[in-house]
């Protein structure tokens, strides 16, 4: 703090303005117990101004003063106390020296009064008509700018100041004028900006306290408080007569003002503004008129309440109408997010802005003019993270917060950012473009020094001619209203987020639930499955068969199986019946005319399709050593159908043409699985003969292990002729093949696979780096790509191979395309465990393709 009287534009601010220690010469102050009334402090004139000789610090009241002016103080007291500020007293007869306008109050433990000289009665009377007339013509003004046109021209046609303004302040406490009334001669002050040092903290705080402030003179000589020694100074903050700080009379004399007075508007329990008025000249109010000046100040401020709220109440509807038009669809809360990214061009008219950022699940979507680098998309979301959080943040110059602002310009300049989620995480930002402005500021705001006693001095500008500011790198600032529809903005938003994070954890929940489920589930089919295989695997080698012969006949049993198990994954709990026959009897077509497969699209259960596949590979492999595919004139008619009388479905495997079969009594696992498989998995029925012409076996499948199906997907396809398998052999064998798999044994199982097919250029790798090594140095004409590479993937392989013109095909266990990326959507897929003869027919026709990159 620096003492009363003593400031400079440095420490103006720090300058004690509410203990003055004296006041203006227009009236006087006493300072006296509460309860004895026995003076404890007044002012130098008080004695002479009252004519009450002997009045001093020390003395009692009711020594000078009549016991019914006491009693008048006592009540106006009580009203100040009961009100909690000035109670006023009008006409008071104080001596027989005259009349005097009383205002009380309590500060600390003084009871003040100030005594004013009482206003001529006709005066007052004339103030409480105009009062009266100037009230109804504010009372249905419903627009802003012209109720602060119509306050102003009342107020100097009622009070003859020279020149009457609205000061209204900014965020950042500097103020512009926005409505003048003045003396024709006068200059205008219209639409002047002031810097908020002309009017400082302080001296705001007072403002908001006391709502009136009057300066009579402003080259007044001020007038001492005298005292009871040992007493601290007096905090006249409530008081009419304070005086005013040299500083603040020094900046109304450089303007040419003689006299002024202000009157607070106060909005919502805040400072809003001011109506400031000037005169040229000495002029003084008395108490009674400035009271009635305040209650029109008053009703202005009131006013202006339900102009503001009336907007806001407008706002309010428009926004909350947009806000239903824009949800209105989003009732699904499935996905939340994807509606409010397909659909943010559609937040644009809640609030004004250039552009719009979404910053949802750490996915940036934009619509408009809005930054798009990741390095400012990361600061400006750290600055959400740090400065919004849960609360509405906007600046209109966003170069003071982010280091790369400037080269956003002129495209954004300022930023609103609204949470939208209960957990500061997710984002709607507002983005506005650089506004290019002149300001008009009352005068150079820079710094001016004088000489004074003790030296160079910072005083007040002494010119106050227009000084025009070039306002760079802002945007439009942010406004209430835009405020308020964020608001709206915000609420809606983060009901409907809410709403979709918890339906997100429901499912979580519910996906977790399930999981469990699947795993068991799992586990269950693999314990089943290696079941199987252990007992294939604990069948006694027959008499008569190598171990290689027996080892080649359990691969076949197991990848038998494990082709069910892939349309059973694929199909989600069954598959179709010729698919199966397909592609187990693929390898024995010799000629076009060795298989004959009829029958409807027959859809199969998962475990009907298990069976079936064990048998037809049992089948298929017996026919091989012993039947119909033993021989070049051998023929193979399946057939199936659904019996209109018991509704089964049967399913007959007819052998012709290879060499006589006799029944044998030895009875193997072929023999137990194919009498015994379909009773007792199925519960259907098996009849088998031993024709002359072939084995026939007829299978009874019960209805509700088969059904008809009617997709076009399910239309049965040529088969692979033998002679053009032959061909693709030929054609692939000079051919070198890249294999990218990261299972040791599989990789080895492809490369023998291949090798049997006659291609002897196969190479294995298991890692992207070794992929991408082996494509540099020796370039492959083909390409087999296990997708999923333990922690990585061959998505880079993939986009290196594209690149050279490559072609590939991608090879995975998922029953679906769901770990491929959409830009390889159209690269083929194999799918595992590898059957050579789909291998080979695959590479053959990439390598046939005219645009043989895997494009």
């Amino acid at each position: 703090m620096v003492e009363f009287g003593q400031a400079d534009l440095t420490s103006c601010d720090k300058e004690p303005i509410h203990i003055p220690g004296s006041i203006q010469p227009h009236g006087c102050l006493l300072a006296c117990e509460r309860e004895g009334f026995r003076v404890r402090r007044l002012s130098a004139n008080a004695a002479s101004m009252l004519g009450l000789e002997g009045l001093a610090p020390g003395s009692l009241l009711s020594d000078h003063l009549s016991a019914a002016t006491l009693h008048t103080l006592r009540n106006a007291l009580a009203n100040s106390l009961s009100l909690g500020r000035p109670a006023y007293v009008f006409g008071e007869q104080i001596t027989q020296h005259g009349r005097f306008d009383l205002s009380v109050h309590m500060s600390g433990d003084d009871m003040v009064i100030e005594c004013e000289p009482e206003g001529a009665p006709e005066d007052n009377n004339q103030f409480v008509a105009n009062l009266r007339m100037m009230l109804d013509r504010l009372r249905d003004i419903a627009d802003m700018e012209r109720l602060f046109s119509a306050v102003v021209r009342l107020m100097r046609g009622m009070l003859h100041y020279d020149r009457v303004m609205i000061y209204r302040f900014d965020p950042d406490w500097s103020g512009k004028i926005v409505a003048e009334a003045r003396f024709s001669a006068l200059e205008s002050f219209l639409g002047q900006h002031f810097p908020s040092a002309d009017i400082p903290v302080q001296a705001r705080e007072l403002y908001r306290r006391a709502l009136i402030r009057m300066i009579g003179d402003v080259s007044y000589t001020p007038v001492p408080m005298q005292q009871l020694p040992g007493l601290g100074a007096l905090d006249m903050s409530l008081s009419q007569l304070r005086s005013v700080s040299p500083v603040h009379c020094e900046y109304l004399s450089n303007m040419g003002v003689g006299a002024s007075m202000s009157i607070s508007l106060m909005v919502d329990g805040k400072l809003w503004g001011m109506i400031a008025c000037h005169n040229y000249s000495p002029k003084i109010l008395t108490l009674g008129e400035r009271t009635i000046v305040k209650i029109f100040g008053e009703f202005v401020a009131l006013r202006i309440v339900v102009l503001l709220r009336t907007s806001r109440l407008h706002v309010t509807q428009q926004t909350h109408s947009l806000i239903e038009n824009f949800l209105r669809d989003a009732v699904p809360m499935s996905d939340m997010p994807s509606y409010l990214r397909e659909h943010i061009a559609d937040l644009a008219p809640l609030i004004p802005c250039d552009g719009i950022g979404l910053w949802i699940d750490g996915q940036w979507t934009t619509y408009g003019t809005a930054p798009s680098a990741p390095e400012t998309v990361l600061s400006l979301v750290s600055i959400a993270h740090e400065r919004a959080g849960h609360q509405i943040w906007h600046t209109d110059h966003l170069k003071d917060i982010v280091p790369d602002a400037p080269a956003m310009l002129p495209d954004v300049a300022g930023v609103m950012i609204i949470p939208i989620s209960a957990q500061p995480n997710d984002y709607v930002f507002l983005f506005r473009r650089e506004i290019l402005q002149t300001l008009n500021w009352g005068g150079d705001p820079n710094k001016t020094y004088t000489n004074g006693p003790l030296g160079p001095r910072l005083t007040p500008r002494t010119s106050f001619a227009i000084w025009k500011e070039e306002v760079r790198e802002k945007c439009l600032p942010w406004t209430d209203n835009n405020l308020e529809a964020a608001g709206l903005v915000r609420s809606g938003l983060i009901e409907v987020m809410s709403a979709y994070h918890q339906q997100q954890l429901k499912e979580r929940a519910q996906a977790d639930t399930r999981q469990r489920m699947l795993n068991e589930e799992l586990s269950h089919r693999v314990k089943n499955i290696l079941a199987v295989v252990r007992s294939l695997m604990a069948q006694p080698v027959p008499e008569g068969r190598t171990l290689q012969e027996h080892f080649d006949v359990l691969q076949g049993r197991v990848k038998a199986l494990a082709h069910a198990h892939d349309q059973v994954v694929r199909t989600d709990g069954g598959g179709l019946l010729y698919p199966l026959l397909d592609a187990e009897l693929a390898p024995y077509r010799l000629l076009p005319d060795t298989i004959t497969l009829s029958g409807p699209p027959v859809w199969l259960t998962g475990r009907a399709l298990s069976v079936m596949a064990l048998i037809v590979h049992e089948l298929a492999t017996n026919a091989a050593k012993y039947g119909a595919f033993s021989t070049q004139e051998g023929r193979l008619h399946v057939r199936w159908w659904q019996d209109e009388a018991t509704q089964d479905w049967i399913v007959t495997w007819q052998e012709t043409g290879g060499p006589t079969i006799s029944l044998s009594t030895r009875k193997g696992f072929g023999s137990i699985l194919l009498d015994r498989a379909v009773p007792h998995e199925l519960h259907g029925k098996t009849q088998k003969e031993f024709r002359t012409e072939g084995l026939f076996i007829r299978f009874d499948l019960p209805a509700h292990h088969a059904e008809l199906i009617t997709q076009e997907n399910s239309a049965m396809q040529e088969p692979v002729r033998a002679d053009v398998m032959q061909a693709d052999r030929i054609r692939l064998q000079d051919k070198n093949i890249l294999i990218v798999e990261d299972q040791l044994l599989i990789a080895m199982d492809v490369e023998q696979a291949l090798a049997d097919y006659g291609l002897s250029q196969v190479r294995s790798v298991s890692s992207v780096y070794e992929a991408l090594q082996a494509i540099r140095t020796d370039q492959p004409d083909c390409a087999l790509l296990d997708f999923n590479l333990g922690d990585e993937t061959s998505a880079d392989i993939a986009r290196a191979l594209r690149e050279r013109e490559i072609p590939f095909l991608f090879a995975t266990g998922y029953a679906d395309r769901s770990m491929i990326p959409t830009e390889f959507r159209d690269v083929p897929v194999v799918r595992k465990p590898y059957a050579p003869a789909t291998l080979i027919r695959e590479m053959e026709k990439l390598l046939s393709r005219p645009d043989v990159s895997g494009a």
